[in-house]
């Protein structure tokens, strides 16, 4: 099967100094570029082999360092379908990705976007917690796993360089924040947890950190805080609609959403489960404090 598809990589823009991003359509989704004085590192691949390999020579025109590792965020295919485009390069993974990218449904997500689903790959190097990559002379790529949130297996990826004289530090979030519009929740996500994993990330960020999103423009912590309380309203609201009876197939329309509708469409079935499920395992769990402000 061959690829029918025009994938668009965009151009490299400087965030911080030796970090990078651009912008891969179909999907507008950011990749993102840590050169060290050693190594580089990639973060995300876009939706397709054919423009996960554009990516790759995009990364050697820009910088001689060798790419020494890619991190995929999350299993979407618009981060993940390009692995197929970086035989030899370590790459790296949440472990859910072992059984999440070997679904049929990624498969038939493959052909739909015109390749042969034997061209998709799955990261070799598979964590649970955290990972961390050198790039020479101090530069450290930290991966981490916070929680769950839009995805089972979101991974972040901090660069704080502390010992660098002004640099801010960066971290790419992946699909945990989004700027270009209001995040999406899917039947994967967790409307109990996401906003618990914001807050991990924001506690993270030091002021002065620029946060690189999944879509959309660098943002600062603070933004991270305003999505991290309108995420948890969508868990607020959904408990209520349990609470009072409200049928699922009633809830999107009965609901008071931070978001627009379509934002929330794909996750209220598993939103009622896994509130049913968290009160069955913890009675009394209604009664979950309230996220702190700062």
């Amino acid at each position: 099967m061959s690829e029918t598809r025009e994938w668009v990589v965009g151009e490299w823009q400087e965030v911080a100094d030796g970090v990078f991003r651009l912008v891969a359509q179909p999907a507008s989704v950011n990749i993102g570029l840590v050169v060290g004085p050693e190594a580089a590192l990639l973060i995300d691949t876009g939706s397709s082999p054919a423009q996960g390999a554009r990516i790759r020579d995009a990364v050697a025109r820009l910088t001689d360092r060798p790419l020494a590792t890619v991190v995929v965020t999350h299993d979407h295919f618009d981060h993940a379908f390009g692995l197929g485009g970086f035989a030899g390069v370590r790459t790296v993974g949440h472990e859910s990705l072992a059984e999440t990218l070997s679904a049929p449904e990624v498969a038939d997500g493959a052909r739909e976007l015109g390749f042969d689903p034997d061209l998709l790959a799955v990261p070799e190097t598979l964590i649970a917690v955290a990972d961390a990559v050198e790039l020479g002379a101090g530069r450290v790529a930290e991966v981490a796993h916070l929680g769950v949130g839009h995805s089972h297996g979101d991974l972040i990826v901090n660069i704080a360089d502390p010992g660098a004289d002004g640099f801010p530090g960066v971290i790419f979030a992946g699909d945990l924040i989004e700027s270009a519009g209001p995040p999406y929740f899917g039947p994967d996500s967790s409307v109990d947890e996401w906003s618990w994993t914001l807050d991990r990330l924001y506690n993270l960020a030091r002021p002065g950190v620029i946060i690189v999103p999944g879509h959309g423009d660098p943002v600062d912590r603070e933004l991270v805080r305003e999505q991290r309380d309108a995420v948890d309203a969508v868990r607020v609201e959904f408990e209520r609609l349990q609470a009072e009876g409200v049928p699922e197939d009633e809830a999107l329309a009965r609901g008071n959403w931070p978001f627009p509708a379509q934002h929330i469409a794909g996750v209220v079935g598993a939103a009622y489960a896994e509130l049913r499920a968290r009160a069955e395992r913890q009675p009394g769990a209604g009664d979950r404090p309230t996220l702190p402000l700062a």
